[in-house]
């Protein structure tokens, strides 16, 4: 065979090995490969939010509403739900009932479904205002069909492209979601078996779910005076029981722009400015809790408005990163691991992206870079791309052009090692 011939052949094949492993291949074909964690990544084989038409902007990892479920991404963007391959095609079969407007991201549930959290329009009749409902939407992960939706109406209205939907995910067999603009929230726990909503807490919005015994758990959140700004308005932490929505905790602590992300499935981390904060002498806060609202540790960061960035690799490790540093904890005592940079050993510590399954991505001025999270050791120090979204087929990558929001998008890599 010439050789020109045989370049093409192998790219063909090549080619289709990618696609294969990624959620694009022929029906019937065999499993793709998965890397539990990949180490490695090929060039971007697609992009999402990309163009005109997103309303998804920014490089907020946390903020970015997509989920890689398989070899599938879902995603949220104009008020839809979809999922697409690898090379950001759309597979069919996602669609929200009519009228509902999705956001958020999407969020895996136990029972092999996919949740979305939506919001509606209530039309008013007569000197009857209309009023703002939400939606949990639950989709079948294979077929990405409509299984089921609970709807309740909110005690404050806005027009949907307004109002933030956030799955917090599933405890003691209850999804926790919150709907929120700026000034207003409110949460609410639906029973996945019933279908139905249990409870709803005006003011509260919820970060965070924590399990507490077989049977139990803790839906952690923020609790703002209505009118009041997260960011700016003094706010507190809460705990409340996942099941009935009563307060089982609210610590005297008070922050402004309060955050809480999982740190185990028992441990969250809640970060913050406190009230002493100044210009001239900023004061952030950093501490891991329980689900009953014990601090288990507190770190110091300095003098900071902005404390570290922590995410949990829903395995052993939490990792938590800054500008200028990064540290592990274990994720069921939050005892430390390790931390950079470490002058000693010559090592400068790395942007993170993200965590995932004991493996610490992220960048250095040398590149893309993968860390053991145990351990902090480098892994890899080549490969290819530092994802902020991984599973055991592919990553999901940052803006890699344009202006941020702007005609840029989020780049897929499938793993490859």
């Amino acid at each position: 065979m010439p050789v020109r011939l045989l370049a093409v052949a192998v790219a063909s094949v090549a080619t289709t090995l990618l696609l294969a492993a990624c959620g694009a291949a022929p029906a019937g074909s065999a499993p793709p490969p998965a890397y539990d964690p990949p180490a490695g990544f090929a060039a971007p084989t697609g992009s999402l939010f990309g163009g005109s038409g997103t309303r998804v902007f920014g490089r907020d990892a946390d903020a970015l509403p997509a989920a890689l479920v398989g070899t599938a991404i879902w995603l949220t963007d104009g008020g839809r739900v979809a999922r697409t391959d690898s090379t950001g095609t759309g597979i069919p079969g996602p669609a929200a009932p009519p009228g509902r407007y999705a956001a958020g991201k999407p969020v895996p549930s136990p029972d092999g479904g996919v949740l979305v959290g939506a919001s509606s329009v209530v039309p008013g009749s007569g000197t009857t205002p209309p009023g703002l409902a939400v939606d949990l939407l639950a989709f079948d992960a294979e077929s990405g069909a409509l299984r089921w939706n609970a709807p309740t109406r909110l005690p404050w209205a806005e027009r949907p492209p307004a109002v933030t939907m956030t799955v917090a995910g599933v405890v003691a067999g209850v999804a926790v979601m919150t709907a929120s603009t700026d000034t207003q929230r409110t949460a609410l726990g639906v029973d996945l078996t019933s279908r139905r909503v249990l409870w709803t807490a005006d003011g509260v919005a919820v970060d965070a779910l924590l399990a507490d015994g077989p049977a139990g758990g803790t839906a952690l959140g923020v609790a703002t005076a209505p009118g009041g700004s997260r960011a700016y308005a003094d706010s507190t932490i809460v705990g409340l029981d996942a099941v009935t929505g009563l307060r089982r905790f609210a610590p005297p602590d008070v922050l402004r722009a309060p955050e809480i992300t999982p740190a185990g499935p028992g441990l969250a981390v809640v970060s913050g400015r406190t009230t002493a904060t100044t210009l001239a002498a900023p004061a952030a806060s950093l501490r891991f809790v329980d689900a009953r609202g014990a601090t288990v540790r507190t770190v110091d960061v300095g003098s900071t408005y902005t404390p570290p960035r922590c995410v949990w690799d829903e395995a052993a490790t939490t990792v938590c990163g800054g500008d200028t540093r990064v540290l592990a904890v274990d994720a069921g005592t939050a005892a430390p691991l390790w931390e950079l940079p470490d002058p000693a050993a010559n090592r400068v510590a790395p942007r993170m992206t993200t965590a995932w399954h004991g493996a610490v991505y992220g960048t250095t001025v040398n590149g893309p870079l993968v860390l053991d999270a145990r351990t902090g050791a480098d892994r890899d120090t080549s490969p290819g791309a530092a994802p902020v979204l991984v599973n055991a087929y592919l990553g999901l990558g940052a803006e890699t052009t344009g202006v941020a929001g702007l005609g840029g998008g989020a780049a897929i890599t499938p793993a490859i090692r």
